[in-house]
């Protein structure tokens, strides 16, 4: 009797050696390794670029965000600039269009009002006119003045459109996983099969869709270039084909 009881201590001793033994190892093992997102096949590099936006409400706040600050062109041959001295806005003489990424340092910002703007009523007896918001810039190589609008006000009701026209951080420093090639492509104003419609943007300006078919990656757009257009046709966010001249 005196062996068996023995025999179950040493037994039941093991048992809570083999446990303890278990708990250590579970609680000292080394953690798990988290497991890698699988990569999304639809979704690209560009995709991760978030440019920097600007909240503009009134006069004093963009010229918070503006003033003293580079720029770089997004809306590509859209947009009118006027040359700009003596604190006036020749609106009668525009400069021509903003070509595509041209950098631009902002000297200030102002409100002006177009020889053509309308008064408008805006409460019984009280009549306006629509100022513009246009942001003071020269060119790093052109020592001229000139103004391009950024903005409205219609009698202290501001509307800002500076994230739709502008860069405010350097696009070849949001794109530097672009390859060279692109980017001279780029740089030279042209547009090259392989680029997808983002680049084509950034070379071209903003084009304008041929047909009623097809979405973003996969349709046909026409660039103005001012004035020398180009149609490329994308499949995939590809450029398959580049025309040039109208109605190609």
């Amino acid at each position: 009797m005196s062996k068996r009881i023995q025999i179950i201590i040493v037994i039941f001793v093991v048992l809570i050696g083999l446990r303890i033994f278990f708990i250590y190892r579970e609680r000292n093992a080394p953690a798990p390794a988290p497991k890698q997102a699988a990569p999304n096949p639809n979704f690209s590099a560009d995709d991760y670029v978030v440019p920097t936006q600007v909240h503009a409400y009134n006069l004093k706040s963009a010229k918070e965000a503006l003033d003293g600050k580079t720029v770089w062109v997004k809306a590509g041959n859209q947009v009118y600039f006027y040359p700009y001295a003596s604190g006036r806005v020749d609106f009668k003489h525009p400069a021509g269009l903003l070509p595509p990424l041209d950098k631009l340092e902002v000297t200030n910002i102002i409100q002006a009002t177009s020889p053509n703007a309308k008064a408008e009523e805006v409460a019984p007896g009280v009549r306006v006119r629509n100022e513009q918001v246009l942001a003071v810039f020269h060119r790093p190589d052109d020592k001229k003045t000139y103004a391009v609008p950024i903005g409205g006000n219609r009698g202290g009701d501001y509307n800002f459109y500076i994230n739709d026209t502008f860069y405010v951080d350097d696009p070849h420093d949001l794109y530097k996983h672009w390859p060279s090639d692109v980017w001279s492509a780029i740089n030279e104003h042209q547009a090259k099969q392989g680029m997808n419609e983002l680049q084509v943007a950034m070379a071209l300006g903003i084009g304008i869709q041929q047909g009623s078919g097809g979405d973003y990656g996969n349709r046909t757009l026409e660039y103005d270039n001012n004035g020398h257009p180009v149609r490329v046709t994308f499949e995939h966010n590809h450029a398959t084909n580049v025309q040039t001249g109208s109605g190609t």
